[in-house]
């Protein structure tokens, strides 16, 4: 019976837990070099954690970076619309109280930098409010190019994440793509 109430006081706990806000200040910079800062806070300022880009070069490991070639490996069969749903459910949790960005993107072919601006900037005139300061200029020039600046505060509940991320989890293309990746890196190391 105690073991019970022990536990039911436990799993109230945690859901208290998870109902207070994390605040989020950021601060993300790409030009020449890449530079962040975000800075958390939860349980009203009590727990507070800074990150913040380490000043070292990178190793032999770090320099190996995400390429589309890994992706044939992958089971993608029902990956995509996995992920695409836990965007759409996470989407509107997150509260902005402040967000600032300068952004110039394009592609080496400018067809393919038409087709972003089609679908960046109706996107950007449903965010376009007091809080929010977005500015995105398309570079057509025929370079591969992603610079400017974002800076910001969100906030947000835990507890509204916790169902899309278990969904997403658990989801059979999820859990046979986590299974293969861990497959692949033991046989690596071998």
């Amino acid at each position: 019976m105690w073991a019970l109430v022990a536990l039911a006081c436990l799993v109230a706990l945690i859901i208290i837990l998870l109902s207070i806000p994390v605040g989020i200040v950021f601060y993300a910079e790409r030009y020449e070099k890449s530079k962040y800062h975000i800075h958390f806070g939860w349980l009203f300022g009590i727990i507070k954690k800074e990150l913040k880009q380490a000043e070292r070069k990178p190793t032999k490991e770090e320099k190996m970076q995400f390429s589309f070639g890994m992706l044939k490996e992958l089971p993608i069969k029902g990956l995509f619309k996995q992920i695409k749903r836990l965007l759409v459910d996470i989407s509107g949790r997150f509260n902005i109280r402040n967000l600032n960005m300068d952004v110039t993107a394009g592609f080496d072919d400018p067809a393919d930098t038409g087709c972003l601006c089609a679908a960046v900037y109706p996107v950007l005139t449903f965010y376009s409010s007091k809080k929010c300061h977005i500015n995105f200029n398309a570079s057509f020039e025929g370079n591969g190019i992603l610079q400017g600046y974002a800076a910001g505060e969100l906030r947000f509940f835990p507890i509204r994440f916790v169902f899309p991320f278990i969904r997403f989890f658990f989801s059979r293309a999820v859990f046979k793509t986590i299974r293969i990746v861990i497959a692949q890196r033991w046989k690596k190391k071998k």
